[in-house]
């Protein structure tokens, strides 16, 4: 016999998978078509671009602005097949575009210098300086990750969705995803329409990895409630939410530190200085590429992989069944330079 909680979990579940097919109707299907439509990948499949130099792996990632934004624009045309940086980024972004850098500050956190490349790009795509906004939860978390808090001019803004007090930057309702009853950010509500997910190459001690997907638990109050299970559904609730999965064109995850053990917290035993980038229009299949990566690193190292460690990332394999994209990796392209 199942105890309740099981019983009310497998439940939600099958509510939540469900609910948010439903909820990705005529319009989302199109929606994902365009979106898997911007990489240069056969119908079915799937292209990530792993862009690594071996400058990134030394010396403070501050240094390397150049190098990173000359990286940064050889995958975007690798990814896209785009015969230079500009065509490659306008392919994603257009210059009326909003568009939201979400940044993870917890733990071992997204470089800076990243998303000054990520800027420089939006740039070269026409998109003004006054349309971005760098962004995770608190401003307290972005100044301790490096940022800059701006939060009005003509520039970029960066800033915390409590940026106006505790509380008041998420909206009023409760949205219900799936099995997710949150209020999301304004700022992924109401202030953008295009989001870039900039995660960093790290595990997590119960969803398995904190990659792109993941992420997006700094838009919600109250991600707390939902690490049951491996983080599964969740994960893929949040994602697959309107002020979400439309608006998300890309996925840079900051590889220039990894960590592919004792995550999401920084604990410099398990680092590597992998000094590269993963980039992808297909989140699923950024993430699933990613995962990858860090299993590598733990099969190096003579450790346990994430499932025999009581932790896989089942939430990837979620959100291909969903429809979100890809997470086969027989059915990625993975383009190394």
């Amino acid at each position: 016999m199942m105890s309740g909680s099981s019983t009310r979990r497998e439940f939600l579940t099958r509510a939540g998978a469900m609910a948010a097919g439903a909820a990705l109707g005529t319009c989302g299907r199109l929606a994902l078509a365009s979106a898997s439509g911007l990489d240069q990948s056969e119908p079915g499949r799937a292209r990530v671009v792993v862009a690594r130099d071996d400058a990134l792996a030394t010396g403070e990632p501050g240094k390397h602005g150049a190098l990173l934004l000359k990286v940064l624009n050889a995958a975007m045309q690798k990814l896209t097949g785009a015969a230079d940086a500009a065509s490659a980024w306008r392919t994603v972004f257009k210059p009326a575009d909003r568009v939201g850098i979400k940044v993870n500050t917890l733990g071992l956190s997204t470089q800076p210098a990243v998303v000054d490349a990520i800027i420089a790009g939006l740039r070269l795509a026409d998109v003004p300086a006054a349309n971005i906004i760098v962004w995770d939860r608190f401003d307290t978390e972005l100044g301790r990750a490096g940022f800059t808090i701006s939060k009005s001019g003509t520039g970029v803004r960066c800033r915390g969705t409590d940026a106006e007090g505790y509380g008041s930057g998420n909206r009023p309702e409760i949205e219900q995803s799936g099995a997710v009853g949150s209020a999301f950010s304004r700022i992924v509500a109401d202030e953008v329409d295009a989001l870039i997910s900039v995660p960093v190459l790290k595990d997590h001690n119960l969803a398995g990895v904190s990659l792109g997907m993941k992420n997006f638990y700094g838009a919600i109050h109250n991600p707390n409630k939902y690490h049951e299970h491996n983080c599964d559904p969740y994960i893929v609730d949040v994602v697959a939410h309107r002020y979400i999965r439309p608006k998300w064109r890309l996925t840079v995850c900051d590889g220039l530190r990894a960590q592919c053990h004792a995550g999401p917290g920084h604990h410099s035993g398990y680092m590597w200085p992998f000094g590269g980038l993963i980039v992808g229009t297909d989140f699923v299949a950024a993430d699933a590429v990613a995962t990858s990566i860090i299993e590598e690193q733990r099969k190096q190292r003579g450790l346990k992989t994430l499932e025999e460690e009581g932790r896989p990332a089942r939430h990837v394999a979620t959100a291909a069944a969903r429809g979100l994209g890809i997470a086969d990796l027989s059915r990625i392209e993975r383009v190394e330079i």
